[in-house]
This record gives C-alpha cells, sequence and structure tokens, in this order.
C-alpha cells in the first residue's frame, strides 16, 4: 500500500473518530437536557399538586365556615323569635317604665326569696338598688331590665327571677333600681360600640377583597 493510501486511511479513521466522539457528546448532552427537563416537569407537577390540594383545603374550610354561620345564624334567629314571643305578652302585663319612688310607696327591686341575677354581658344594664324616697325619675321594672338585656345577648339574661323561666308579675314588676337615663346611657355605649365593630369589619372586609393594581 502507498504511503498516501495510509495516510488517506488514517485521515478518514480520525474523522469517524472526531464523529462519533461528536456524536457520544450530543447524545450525553440531549439525554442531559432530557433529565433536567423531567426533573423540571416532575417539580412543576409537584407544585401544581399541592396548590391544587391547598386550593381544595381552603375550598373546604370556606365551605365548613359557611355552615357553622348558617347553624349559628339559623340558632341566634329561633332564640331571637322565642324572645319576642314572651316579651309581647309580658308587656301586656307588665309595665316597663314604672313611676317615681314616693314615700307612700316604694316596691322593691326584687322579691324576697328570688335568685340572684345572673352574669350579664359586658354592655348589659346592670340592676341597682332602689333610689331614694322622693327621686323624680321614672324607673325601669325587672321586666325591661331582661328584654333589653336579653335582646343584647341574643339569649335569655334573667334579671333577678324574671326570665323566660317566670314571667309572672311577682317576678317581673318590681324596680330594677335603674331610671329610664340609665337606659339611655347604655344604648349610647352600645351604639358606639357598634359602630367601631361596623368600622372594623370594614376594614377587614377591604383587606380581604382588595386586589393589587397589576
Amino acid at each position: 500500500m502507498s504511503s498516501s493510501s495510509r495516510a488517506w486511511l488514517r485521515l478518514a479513521g480520525a474523522m469517524l473518530a472526531i464523529g462519533l466522539l461528536a456524536a457520544l457528546a450530543a447524545a450525553i448532552h440531549e439525554a442531559g437536557a432530557t433529565r433536567e427537563r423531567l426533573v423540571w416537569q416532575g417539580r412543576e407537577a409537584q407544585r401544581n399538586a399541592a396548590a391544587a390540594e391547598a386550593l381544595r383545603k381552603e375550598y373546604e374550610r370556606g365551605r365548613a365556615a359557611s355552615t357553622r354561620y348558617q347553624l349559628d345564624a339559623g340558632a341566634l334567629q329561633t332564640r331571637y323569635l322565642a324572645l319576642e314571643g314572651i316579651s309581647h305578652e309580658l308587656r301586656q302585663r307588665v309595665a316597663l317604665v314604672l313611676p317615681p319612688v314616693t314615700a307612700r310607696d316604694r316596691p322593691d327591686r326584687v322579691p324576697r326569696g328570688a335568685p340572684s341575677p345572673a352574669p350579664l354581658p359586658h354592655d348589659a344594664v346592670e340592676a341597682a338598688p332602689p333610689g331614694p324616697v322622693g327621686d323624680d325619675r321614672h324607673r325601669l321594672s325587672l321586666a325591661a331590665v331582661w328584654m333589653w338585656n336579653s335582646a343584647l345577648a341574643g339569649t335569655d339574661v334573667p334579671a333577678g327571677a324574671c326570665g323566660s323561666a317566670d314571667t309572672s308579675d311577682a317576678a317581673c314588676a318590681a324596680d330594677a333600681g335603674l331610671v329610664v337615663d340609665d337606659a339611655w346611657d347604655n344604648q349610647r355605649l352600645n351604639a358606639r360600640a357598634c359602630a367601631a365593630d361596623r368600622l372594623r369589619h370594614a376594614a377587614l372586609i377591604e383587606f380581604l377583597t382588595q386586589r393589587p393594581v397589576p
């Protein structure tokens, strides 16, 4: 074989080796890219699955909260309906506002043997001892205090012996030791508290529903 033929064969062999190496490098690169793509796709699938699970849990949490609210609202409505029925019947028999205390006629605040008043809400009207003889201010009966505090609490809040369990004249007609001005003062405090609650709720709703400007 001539020297030129041998040189040609060596060149062809070198070119073939280079080609094989290039093909091998391309295959390795493609395999690496495929692996990276599969890893990325796997991570993306995990993120999507986690997001879907978080959305499902949030939906379930919202549905549970809605169910609880509906049950609580229904129970509250039932209690108010019951209180309204009792209050309507009681007002036909017992005066809510009593005349001023005089030297000849001073009603007792709570009949003898009546149980002590139950704890009242923080914004309720609390009964007090009767005022001094000669106080010319109109006073509230235990019936009025029971109706006021029960309406605030949304449930039966007895005032002395007066409550849903006993609405007799003996239990509810007595002087609660409070005057009409006490009810107005309490109403003013409750109105301020309600206004503050509305402001906080409005701010919370705005925060939860606002959307970022794109």
